[in-house]
């Protein structure tokens, strides 16, 4: 038997006394509402670095062209050393009439130490602590000793018969400037030399690395 037909009632609006939108709920056919982001932080300002900080910017960065540099240090010595050893050659150009056998001897320790001193600080305030760099101090130092007599010898021939006697000398000794090293400085003062300029460069190298921050 057919119900007769009612009217639709609606159903009365749910208090809102403020006029605010009624938020579905959660549970009846609607998704829950999102959660809201959560504020942002502002940016802290950067603080002013402090007086006497060891790096004058961020810490954990080495100023720039801070540290060791070995290939420098490695140019560095090899330019002093080449500079003092042809100094030196040309004194023995100078003073070649005058100069005898003990003069040649003193000033040729004289120059070992020197170079030991001034390649050795060079090195040991550009290459940093590796072992590396305190040996080519040693070995530059050595090498400039030993090439300021020889060139010293080149210098006088050139100076006494030009090109001519050297190549003269030269063609009938090859070994003539490493022989007048040897014998006339005398075998045992000029390995004394070497030993003074490797160790004192090596040895000075060393004390001025660790002074250093890198």
């Amino acid at each position: 038997m057919n119900q007769p037909w009612q009217p639709h009632t609606p159903q009365p609006p749910q208090h809102n006394p403020y006029g605010q939108p009624v938020q579905p709920q959660p549970g009846y056919g609607y998704p829950a509402a999102p959660a809201p982001y959560p504020p942002q932080q502002p940016m802290q300002p950067m603080q002013p670095m402090q007086p006497g900080h060891p790096y004058p910017f961020a810490p954990g960065f080495p100023p720039p062209g801070g540290g060791a540099q070995p290939g420098k240090a490695f140019f560095l010595g090899l330019l002093v050393a080449g500079a003092v050893g042809t100094v030196y050659a040309g004194i023995l150009l100078a003073s070649n009439e005058d100069l005898s056998q003990t003069g040649l001897q003193a000033s040729y320790l004289v120059v070992a130490a020197l170079l030991a001193l001034a390649v050795g600080a060079v090195v040991g305030r550009t290459g940093g602590r590796g072992a590396g760099p305190h040996i080519w101090a040693a070995v530059l130092a050595a090498l400039g000793a030993y090439m300021g007599v020889a060139n010293g010898y080149v210098f006088t021939l050139l100076d006494a018969g030009g090109t001519d006697l050297l190549e003269a000398v030269l063609e009938h000794e090859p070994m003539a400037p490493h022989k007048f090293w040897w014998e006339r400085v005398e075998s045992g003062i000029a390995l004394v030399g070497l030993v003074v300029a490797a160790a004192g460069a090596y040895l000075m190298a060393h004390m001025i690395s660790k002074k250093q921050p890198h």
